[in-house]
């Protein structure tokens, strides 16, 4: 089977709900986002604080949910990829899972643009905010366990963890987006979750029932760490640490993402 020299990824943003595309295809060096004629890199400088998705902005381009894409690109240890902006302004939501780019991505990047995407940090990282914390330890190899809390919603207490080398990709790639039924009203006031249906999103009842069939039994807490890892990915790397998240979500994950570029 021959490789693919760039792969199309199109379909309705989950927020925006509106049509949008993007091309992916190996660059000579780093991540870059490419919109007309201009290249940008260095995502943290663009980067918009969101509690729904991870939004990267500046005076040229917008571009959310940018997140399942990078958390493809970490699990093919790859670095050195163009995102290029084809119309609209989200990566699209495909099924809610990173399975298809991973997939796709993989008939794009060969052996030969493969790298060793993890850095080491010099000292433990710990960063708290509001109920949420994560802790990062300094280790051979990449480990992150999550710590959910859904009593209220339903699902209870939820914990799950991954370990890079070890366990299956696909266990997380394959786990989509999640949300409640309860909140779908206040997140569509709020002009989010636009795009979002029974198809691209995992849908939980006021007593966290899923309105349908589920993946896996952790795919909850499986799709947390995808989005953990694709947050940490807006650096190109991985760091290599034990890291315990409690209560992760976007916003206190890319501010940990930065910071562990003053640790490496």
């Amino acid at each position: 089977m021959s490789k693919l020299n760039k792969a199309t990824f199109e379909g309705i943003g989950i927020h925006t709900g509106k049509f949008c595309k993007v091309m992916v295809y190996p660059s000579d060096g780093g991540l870059w986002i490419k919109k007309g004629d201009m290249f940008f890199s260095n995502f943290h400088d663009m980067l918009v604080p969101s509690e729904n998705a991870t939004l990267l902005e500046n005076d040229y381009l917008r571009l959310s949910t940018v997140e399942h894409l990078l958390c493809a690109l970490a699990m093919l240890s790859v670095n050195d990829a163009v995102i290029e902006i084809v119309e609209g302004e989200e990566v699209p939501i495909l099924d809610g899972s990173a399975i298809k780019f991973y997939k796709v991505l993989s008939d794009v990047f060969s052996k030969k643009h493969k790298k060793n995407i993890l850095k080491s940090i010099k000292k433990p990282i710990f960063y708290m905010e509001d109920e949420s914390f994560v802790y990062l330890f300094p280790h051979k190899r990449f480990e992150i366990r999550v710590y959910l809390d859904y009593t209220s919603k339903g699902l209870g207490l939820l914990s799950e963890e991954f370990i890079l080398g070890r366990d299956k990709r696909e266990s997380i790639l394959n786990a989509r987006t999640f949300g409640f039924l309860s909140d779908y009203e206040l997140l569509k006031s709020k002009g989010k979750a636009l795009g979002a249906n029974f198809e691209n999103v995992l849908v939980f009842d006021n007593k966290g029932k899923p309105l349908k069939k589920i993946r896996s039994l952790k795919e909850a807490q499986r799709h947390k760490i995808l989005d953990f890892i694709g947050d940490l990915y807006l650096n190109g790397f991985l760091p290599r640490a034990q890291i315990v998240a409690v209560k992760p979500g976007h916003k206190i994950n890319a501010k940990v993402s930065k910071m562990i570029n003053l640790f490496v």
